[in-house]
């Protein structure tokens, strides 16, 4: 490890065991509802996995993990703690079972998801008809967490164990039911009115799984569905579908057949030669396969960028920025500006190849668009600001520049490579063959010399498409109207052929004139000789020339925006400051303050009391008298209050919580008094609590977020959303940090190991620091303050924070956490930007189980985490466990990461190799000629010097939320969609507006109306709601109850559908379509008024 990292992980550390030791403080004094800290500190794999299962596997995992890959170790482990190894030796045998497959699968998740301890609902032994013993595995939803391969490697490990306990196989069907057949009909249940899996299964694979799996495949109840033909089989207990049971089966067991099979061989598994039986899972697709079905998903206002393999579309060009890689993807920053910010950094994109989705990163040394201005000129944009200059002269964008994808990415996929086009670099290479090694970009002059006497293709700057015209259009540039070697001027119908190939003209008296560089080349390969009409244009040229053209174009990449950027401060739905329950005492806003006013006032809380004065407790400590407070338990069938856990007179369990009178005013009064804030209206609390024992949080936390403008998480941590972007590297401009700063945090050298001394120098990032948005920054000045003011009013203790400024958060830790796990990670703040991004490294996103395709993740204060978490808050249902710091993270080691982190390029350049490897579409994971991060694993390396192969000079364009976000309307946002449809050549409008209609406009006008058969009622004095008016017309209140959806909710896009059909040409049926979901409508209402207009109709 080199030194700088030895200093680096050691401050991470020592500030975490410091916040650790001040929130142990503070709940040392039990004024909190736990006098522990409940995120458990854990600094690798097999000490996060010992943790969540409270098991001490540590050393011994540690020591497995240095000699076997984690999937052996999962398998060892499993059959130790099988044997009773960690565990007490009377631990019964079903216990062990549990407990060996629920480890074994943390350990091959990374010990991050929540699918090991709620995705396995139980481990079960259970007797065949024949008195034989089998196991049985029963699987809840948070399964998915997971991920297929995953999920189904569960099955292999419990059949591992299985044989390690002697149990003998699962008979299938062995006591009469037909369960194969239940699962067939099950799961056509669960596509038909659930969802969609990953793949097609066909009913035979379903049955030859089921009847074959030494291990029963069971689970538990998670949607209301229920079957008709295989209903109350003997070991089957609910007639409802089993989400997660079946996504094993259906994107597991047959979707990941292949994989699982090389995964038996590495177990070393006895009877599982049936997978080679199977006939095989297929993508889910309809008449068209999965990338095009992908891009007709239109929504309203998320335009079109580029439609795949359509002239003037993305052009793919391989390598990686700075700010690229890991599912993130660049384009020229001019976009950004001439579709007027239809796109920022961080707009997440559906695309074509190689994968479904990434997130959008500006690149400006690639190439930028060409477009047609109103007067007929043709440009090249230079940059950004050039584009910005122009927006309101263009009339059409001919081609977008290139999209800059990783070779990384591809790899991830599993994808095919695709020819690239002739960029810079491949010529770069290609001319270091020759000796030549250029320092800046040729002049004309130069590119052409080198290329006639060397015989080096034409350098790509000096290239235009003429791999995409055909021999008639290349004889009507071979007939200008006028040619010298400074000036050479096209008709219209030439002009034409200019726009294709993306040439720069200007447009004098109706003709298309060509100057300076555009002339002296279109003289020199054009008219230096007579080219050929029955060979290709491109090698016609060449070959008359001298000159050797390279074909410029790849493949257009089908690009359209799925979901905006996001920053924003997580917030319940609706928000709240406290985790107080109030009822319908506080009116639909839900105001403790208003419910203070109630007596009695009513509420389902824990039954904790002072053990000495008998007052009413929220804390473990009594305010009045500093004596403990006690629960109380109760029984709600004997209606009695004790002490155990099961009544004694019926058996049945008891509860800690029950509807009691609580004195809420005085309460309120005293903890007002503590924190010197008097609460303002609305105070926002919660109906009800969700935790197992209903405890609530102290209201004094509650009080302290109103004062500084925040609201909890369910948790009760405060949070701050943002998507996900890469970056391995920054300069200093980039960031509101001062070059002091940064040099305390490690910051002390560029690149090139050259004294950090000017803002424009490249610094590589740290493995853990961060970058956040600005408006985070804000938000957690807020948050700081907030957990200050609590240790010093509440807990009485000494401040953490003391932050003023968003500058005085750079080298506060955070912890970053996923909503699929449960383990914070720790992240260092370096700066903030004016974006609405999260941007780190690829193994810090890696570590909470995420890549960049557009997902956002919470941060919160390290110490907000450690001191606020309680899991009494949470649900005790399956899946309440998600979303949950349950661990904390401190350090991230990159040969820890998940396996999609280490595909990422290292290198400064693509070897020559690499691009020759292209044209002849190999797949990606043939290929061998680029540098890797994977390659670095467990050596000096893996933490530093990686490289890129593109150089950008900024990470953003003037704004930093996409004109989605910004616009109010949905008519507003459907004007700019339409705009940017008959803007870029590569987007055909009316297959756009008819792909919007379809798959967003028509489903969500069905969707409403069906939503407005089914709505309840609400009444708006106590909140209280029913599925039908009441009989007596009246709520118990005495109010009258009013419906929750209107007619102006059920038809608020019809009209703008209507005059989309009539305006745009969709098809006939799409029109009928739309005209007799109009019919039915007025069936429901009768006639309706007025009309919604768009802009674009007066254009």
């Amino acid at each position: 490890m080199p030194d700088e990292y030895r200093r680096y992980y050691h401050s991470l550390i020592h500030y975490t065991t410091t916040v650790h030791e001040r929130a142990a403080d503070a709940r040392s004094t039990q004024f909190d509802v736990s006098d522990v800290v409940e995120p458990k500190i854990a600094f690798d794999l097999p000490d996060r996995v010992a943790k969540m299962h409270n098991v001490n596997i540590t050393r011994t995992l540690r020591e497995m993990l240095n000699r076997m890959d984690k999937e052996i170790a999962a398998k060892e482990i499993a059959n130790l703690i099988v044997k009773g190894e960690f565990l007490p030796p009377d631990t019964p045998l079903e216990e062990r079972l549990d407990l060996a497959v629920r480890v074994g699968l943390a350990i091959v998740t990374e010990g991050v998801t929540i699918a090991p301890l709620q995705g396995i609902s139980s481990v079960d032994i259970k007797e065949n008809r024949d008195g034989t013993k089998y196991l049985s595995v029963s699987i809840a939803g948070p399964m998915r967490s997971a991920g297929g391969t995953e999920s189904a490697a569960t099955m292999l490990i419990a059949d591992h164990v299985r044989v390690t306990a002697g149990l003998d196989r699962y008979q299938a069907d062995s006591f009469g039911d037909d369960e194969a057949g239940r699962f067939v009909e099950e799961l056509r249940l669960y596509e038909r009115d659930v969802g969609n899996f990953q793949y097609n299964v066909t009913d035979e694979d379903i049955v030859h799984v089921i009847s074959n799996l030494p291990v029963e495949l069971a689970g538990v109840d998670t949607d209301p569905y229920e079957v008709v033909n295989h209903r109350n089989m003997r070991r089957i207990r609910t007639d409802r579908v089993r989400g997660g049971a079946l996504r094993v089966l259906n994107d597991g067991l047959i979707g990941r057949a292949k994989k699982l099979r090389k995964r038996v061989e590495m177990y070393k598994l006895q009877g599982w030669d049936w997978l080679r039986d199977l006939k095989g899972a297929t993508k889910m697709q309809d008449s068209e396969d999965d990338s095009t079905k992908r891009m007709r998903g239109v929504i309203t206002g998320r335009s079109v960028l580029s439609t795949a393999g359509k002239i003037g579309g993305f052009r793919l060009r391989y390598g990686r920025s700075c700010n690229t890689g890991f599912a993130n993807v660049g384009v020229h920053p001019a976009i950004a500006e001439l579709l007027e910010y239809t796109i920022v950094v961080g707009t997440q994109i559906k695309t074509d190849i190689p994968g479904k989705g990434a997130t959008i990163a500006f690149v400006d040394s690639i190439e930028p668009p060409t477009v047609m201005l109103k007067n007929g000129n043709v440009v090249k944009i230079v940059d950004a600001q050039h584009a910005f200059s122009l927006r309101n002269s263009i009339q059409r964008i001919l081609h977008l520049g290139d999209i800059l994808i990783s070779f990384g990415d591809f790899l991830e996929n599993n994808s095919t490579l695709i020819p690239t086009g002739y960029v810079e670099e491949f010529w770069d290479r290609e001319a270091a063959e020759h000796q030549i090694h250029l320092d800046h970009t040729p002049t004309l002059s130069e590119a052409l010399q080198l290329s006639t006497k060397l015989s080096i293709p034409l350098h790509p700057k000096y290239l235009y498409f003429w791999d995409l015209i055909s021999s008639s259009e290349l004889q009507l540039l071979l007939k200008p109207n006028n040619s010298n070697a400074d000036s050479i001027s096209y008709g219209l119908q030439a002009k034409k052929v200019l726009e294709k190939l993306g040439v720069p003209h200007v447009m004098q008296n109706d003709l298309a004139v060509l100057t300076g560089d555009e002339a002296r080349l279109f003289y020199a390969v054009v008219f230096s000789g007579k080219p050929a009409l029955d060979v290709p244009p491109i090698l016609a040229l060449s070959q008359a020339s001298g000159i050797t053209l390279r074909p410029k174009f790849s493949v257009s990449i089908g690009v359209r925006i799925g979901r905006p950027e996001k920053a924003a401060a997580r917030t319940m739905n609706p928000p709240i400051h406290s985790l107080f329950p109030i009822g319908n005492s506080g009116g639909p806003t839900r105001d403790i303050l208003k419910a203070s006013h109630t007596e009695p006032f009513i509420t389902d809380i824990t039954l904790r009391g002072c053990v000495s004065c008998g007052e009413t407790s929220l804390g473990l400590i009594c305010r009045q008298c500093n004596s403990v407070t006690g629960v109380q338990r109760w029984c709600r069938w004997c209606k009695i209050f004790l002490d155990e856990m099961e009544c004694p007179n019926c058996h049945k369990d008891t509860t800690a919580h029950q509807d009691r009178a609580f004195p809420l005013k005085s309460e309120l009064t005293s903890s007002q008094a503590r924190v010197q804030y008097r609460a303002h209206e609305p105070f926002k609390g919660v109906v009800s609590l969700i935790g197992h024992d209903r405890t609530p949080e102290p209201l004094e936390k509650g009080l302290l977020r109103q004062a500084f403008g925040l609201t909890t998480f369910k948790d009760g941590t405060v949070r701050f959303d943002a998507t996900n972007v890469t970056l391995t590297h920054f300069k200093p401009s980039w960031l509101n940090t001062s070059l002091e700063s940064l040099k305390k945090l490690g910051y002390t050298h560029d690149i090139h190991n050259k004294p950090l001394v000017d803002k424009a120098q490249m610094v590589e990032l740290f493995i853990q620091d961060i970058i956040l948005p600005i408006e985070c920054g804000s938000y957690f000045v807020q948050a700081a303050s907030y957990v200050d003011e609590l240790l010093y009013r509440f807990y009485g203790k000494e401040r953490f924070y003391n932050v003023k400024h968003v500058d005085d958060l750079v080298g506060h830790l955070v912890a970053g956490l996923a909503p699929h796990t449960s383990v914070g990670v720790v992240g260092r703040i370096v700066g903030f930007t004016n974006t609405q991004v999260c941007f780190a490294t690829p193994n810090w996103h890696a570590a909470k189980r995420r890549d960049s395709d557009g997902d956002a993740d919470s941060a919160i204060l390290l110490l907000d985490a450690m001191l606020n978490f309680s899991k009494k808050f949470l649900s005790d249902k399956i899946g309440g466990l998600m979303d949950a710091p349950l661990l904390i993270q401190p350090t991230v080691l990159p040969h820890e990461s998940p396996p999609q982190a280490h595909n990422l390029e290292v290198c400064s350049a693509y070897p020559l190799q690499f691009f020759e490897d292209t044209l002849m579409k190999k797949r990606a994971a043939d290929v061998t000629s680029v540098a890797l991060s994977s390659a670095r694993l467990d050596t000096i390396q893996q933490f530093s010097d990686y490289m890129f192969t593109h150089y950008t000079s900024t990470l953003v364009t003037s704004r930093s939320q996409s004109a989605y976000t910004t616009l109010g309307s949905m008519l507003d946002k459907l004007d700019m969609q339409i705009k940017n449809a008959n803007l870029i050549d590569a987007v055909d409008t009316p297959e756009t507006v008819n792909n919007v209609i379809t798959t967003h406009l028509v489903p969500d006008i069905m969707g409403n109306l069906r939503s407005y058969a089914r709505q309840k009622f609400r009444c708006t004095a106590c909140g209280a709601q029913f599925r039908r008016p009441p009989l007596s017309g009246r709520c118990a209140c005495g109010k009258v109850p009013i419906s929750t959806i209107a007619r102006a909710s059920v038809e608020k896009y019809l009209q703008i559908t209507q005059r989309l059909v009539s305006r745009y040409d969709v098809g006939e049926y799409q029109k009928d379509r739309v005209r007799a979901l109009s019919e039915e409508i007025e069936l429901v209402f009768g006639k309706g008024s007025g009309e919604q207009m768009l802009l674009t109709d007066y254009v």
